[in-house]
């Protein structure tokens, strides 16, 4: 701030902006308010974070101030988490870093805020952006490195979100040499779903949206959350399969899979036209009579004796699948998932601690008819 600093200050707050001394040795490369916006966090390349509070009449306080990175800290944000006040950092050290307020600490005193979780890339390679996402009680972190690998985290522990398991490693743009410079940025739509439009065009509304950038080029994935189980519904209640999802963020899929075909004879393939469930069936091509089976067909070679394209083309079915059904399990985590015998009900248990007993109503919708208390 220069010799009218003074006048600038009256100025700004004219129109509606303040200024302040920040105190940083040398230039600020990044800054975060909390979602309240009571707060600001800045990061600088003299190593240093400094936390600021403000008051009700628009002033700014500083709460803390310590050496956060071994080089430059290149990046920071505050994470919206119900469970207190975090931000996150990234450093020309190679580091992330996930830092909690400690309220025990003095203002001023250089503790006042842990580090709680601190990491670096597989690749040795330093990060150049990050995002963070909240759903409902569930938090998702996403790292991109210089090279351009980009990570996706979820806590191992969210009560003290302390430890963190990576759920895919991938290159949107494949790997860069140390030397290229892509400006890999990301961002994770922020909303508590998708877009309206998405989801009825089939996106599923827990859906999470990540935008990823170089240079010229803009990829945006969407992922859900992981499947603990899976159940393959039996019996043969209906013209297509159902296949029943337990996953990790309180909810069950239920997917409905079919076969689409023309009903026209003349159309069918060679396997259908030589199955008759009720008579003799067609006799095989003679190179298929004494081939082998199982395990001595491998090891019989049977490119001697394949059978005709025509009849390896028939294995070629086109499927179509959609999802019927998304059940919630009171947001807690379905570990798994049963069908009873001829498919028509469906059990589940999860964190919840219950048992729950799904079926089918003649709307169609699965209803939850039956539940056990925990034990």
């Amino acid at each position: 701030m220069g010799e009218n600093s003074d006048v600038n200050d009256i100025e700004g707050r004219k129109n509606g902006f303040q200024s302040f001394e920040h105190a940083a040795a040398d230039i600020v490369l990044a800054a975060s308010f909390n979602s309240s916006g009571t707060r600001i966090v800045l990061c600088s390349a003299d190593h240093k974070i400094r936390v600021y509070n403000i008051d009700e009449d628009n002033e700014y306080f500083l709460v803390d101030q310590w050496r956060g990175h071994d080089a430059e800290v290149l990046d920071v944000q505050w994470l919206a988490s119900s469970l207190g006040q975090f931000f996150a950092t990234i450093g020309g050290d190679n580091k992330f870093k996930l830092w909690r307020e400690d309220p025990s600490q003095a203002f001023k005193s250089g503790r006042r805020f842990r580090c709680i979780f601190s990491q670096s890339p597989l690749n040795h390679v330093s990060y150049v952006s990050f995002g963070s996402k909240t759903i409902r009680h569930d938090l998702f972190l996403s790292l991109i490195t210089h090279d351009g690998l980009l990570s996706l985290l979820e806590p191992a522990d969210p009560e003290s979100l302390s430890s963190w398991n990576v759920i895919d490693n991938i290159y949107p743009f494949g790997q860069h040499h140390r030397g290229t410079e892509a400006r890999f940025r990301l961002s994770f739509h922020q909303g508590e779903g998708p877009s309206t439009n998405a989801v009825f065009a089939g996106l599923d509304p827990n859906a999470i949206s990540l935008a990823v950038s170089a240079i010229e080029h803009i990829k945006i994935y969407r992922a859900v959350k992981s499947v603990n189980e899976i159940a393959w519904a039996p019996g043969c209640l209906h013209p297509y399969d159902i296949i029943a999802a337990a996953c990790n963020d309180g909810t069950i899929r239920i997917f409905e899979v079919n076969t689409p075909h023309e009903v026209d004879a003349s159309s069918r393939t060679p396997a259908v036209k030589a199955y008759k469930p009720n008579g003799p069936r067609r006799a095989l091509p003679a190179t298929m009579r004494n081939a082998p089976s199982g395990i001595g067909a491998g090891l019989a070679d049977m490119s001697r004796n394949a059978p005709p394209r025509e009849v390896m083309n028939s294995l070629n079915i086109k499927h179509e699948w959609k999802q019927a059904a998304l059940l919630s399990h009171d947001e807690a985590p379905v570990w798994k998932i049963r069908w009873i015998y001829d498919g028509s009900a469906l059990a589940s248990t999860g964190d919840d601690g219950k048992v729950h007993l799904w079926k089918q109503s003649l709307s169609g919708d699965y209803v939850d008819f039956a539940e056990t208390e925990p034990v």
